[in-house]
């Protein structure tokens, strides 16, 4: 499986959370805490989604703990907007680094994804291929949360 497209966009990601953001009214900030801390905590879900299509564990992906708010407010109250960036880039080097072990056939591997949005509202599991949620994460999760971060700047 290439990881290009998913460097790329974490590349465009990190360097959109580079911006200076002392200056950024308090809203803006939380705002940028709260997707700095999400994707760090999300990353974390797909590494280990990722682990298990290698192993050939029967991959499950819940982001629930990804959208807690508690989770994500101790995440910030426990970080520096420094330390958050670096999450997010160890954690995305982790992703990629277990993507580039997976065999381009495991691709159509299903994964079950439970998914929850920001207000905590479940969705009905789901199954994608392995191969479309890296996709997805590459050219529409992490591009729009760069949107988002380069907005807010």
């Amino acid at each position: 499986m290439d990881t290009a497209e998913i460097e790329a966009a974490y590349r465009d990601l990190l360097a959109a959370a580079e911006a200076d953001t002392a200056a950024l009214a308090a809203e803006a900030r939380s705002a940028v805490d709260w997707t700095l801390s999400h994707i760090a905590l999300s990353d974390r879900i797909l590494a280990a989604a990722a682990r298990d299509v290698l192993t050939g564990v029967p991959p499950v992906v819940d982001n629930s703990s990804a959208m807690d708010e508690a989770a994500i407010a101790a995440l910030i109250a426990s970080t520096s907007h420094r330390r958050r960036i670096d999450m997010v880039r160890r954690n995305a080097a982790d992703l990629a680094s277990v993507i580039r072990t997976i065999p381009n056939h495991a691709a159509a591997t299903p994964v079950l994804l439970r998914l929850t949005n920001r207000e905590g509202r479940t969705f009905p599991d789901q199954h994608l291929p392995w191969g479309d949620l890296v996709g997805l994460r590459a050219t529409e999760h992490i591009p729009g949360h760069t949107a988002r971060l380069a907005a807010l700047s």
